[in-house]
């Protein structure tokens, strides 16, 4: 592992997750590096056996989260045919039995195609979902009944190729919020056989690509870190002048440009020097700041 550094920088680190660790592992790895009270965190979970892009924030890039969590992402993997479990991967127990289908390629891409487009989508039991005040999981080990809501989700591409009689390997590209695992299941469904997630890998997280990301046993390499100045979160961008930095970095509205006015949503606001200073939303022909960064 790394040696302490002394002065980390606000920003992000794009990490490889390895399989075996939970999110909150990989943070505390990395926060054992940083100065005490220095802040770390990251941009949305994998589960322990899933391994690839994990966005992990520091300083300043903790305020961020939710911007990363909303991103669209993408996943490689291996689902198994024959075997169904509880959590819907394979650390689960397993809970069901039978026999894997035999399609031909082109049958099993077009049970995936069938699931491209928007869905209501059930999270499973074994999810960090609240039920009340509790986590899903929780409640799932201790053996009590989990009643979760579907939400909606959006499966841009689904590509599927069959390895043997029971694995069949995917790239799936997806909108936030998706359970790999569960598209797992419900393709057993679809097939008659219970399947589970055998191997999954995330690849993409917005415009962040896993060939980016640092190992975890030297996770500040310059390849796998962006400035927090540099980071990219997918919204239209405003460059302000010196009088306008100062009153947004004290909370107060400034104008908005008239290509601003009407835009829904947020504004990533640099300063004189290209420095990101503020997240805005327009309000009518109003510019306001909804966190400033100082």
């Amino acid at each position: 592992m790394t040696q302490a550094t002394p002065n980390p920088p606000d920003g992000l680190i794009l990490l490889n997750k390895p399989a075996g660790m939970t999110s909150h592992d990989c943070v505390s790895a990395v926060r054992r590096l940083c100065p005490r009270k220095f802040k770390v965190g990251h941009g949305g979970t994998l589960d322990p056996f899933c391994t690839g892009l994990l966005i992990l924030l520091l300083g300043k890039g903790t305020r961020l989260a939710s911007l990363f969590q909303g991103m669209d992402k993408a996943y490689e993997g291996i689902i198994r045919f024959g075997q169904g479990t509880d959590t819907c991967d394979r650390d689960g127990r397993v809970v069901a039995e039978g026999t894997p289908p035999k399609l031909t390629a082109a049958q099993w891409q077009a049970m995936a195609d069938s699931f491209v487009g928007p869905l209501m989508q059930t999270p499973p039991a074994y999810s960090a979902k609240r039920v009340g005040h509790v986590r899903a999981y929780k409640l799932a080990r201790r053996g009590e009944p989990v009643s979760l809501d579907p939400v909606p989700i959006t499966l841009y591409e689904f590509n599927v190729q069959p390895l043997d009689e029971r694995d069949v390997q995917f790239r799936l590209r997806c909108s936030s919020g998706t359970y790999v695992r569960t598209v797992a299941e419900q393709m057993g469904e679809r097939a008659g056989c219970p399947s589970h997630c055998h191997e999954l890998g995330r690849t993409h997280v917005g415009p962040f690509v896993l060939a980016s990301a640092n190992p975890l046993d030297d996770p500040f390499l310059e390849r796998g870190f962006v400035p927090f100045d540099l980071v990219d979160v997918g919204l239209p961008v405003h460059r302000v002048d010196q009088r306008e930095e100062r009153l947004l970095l004290f909370g107060q509205k400034i104008l908005a440009p008239l290509g601003l006015q009407g835009l829904e949503g947020l504004v990533r606001i640099l300063g004189p020097t290209e420095r990101f200073i503020a997240l805005g939303r327009v309000e009518g022909r109003l510019l306001l700041p909804t966190a400033v960064f100082p």
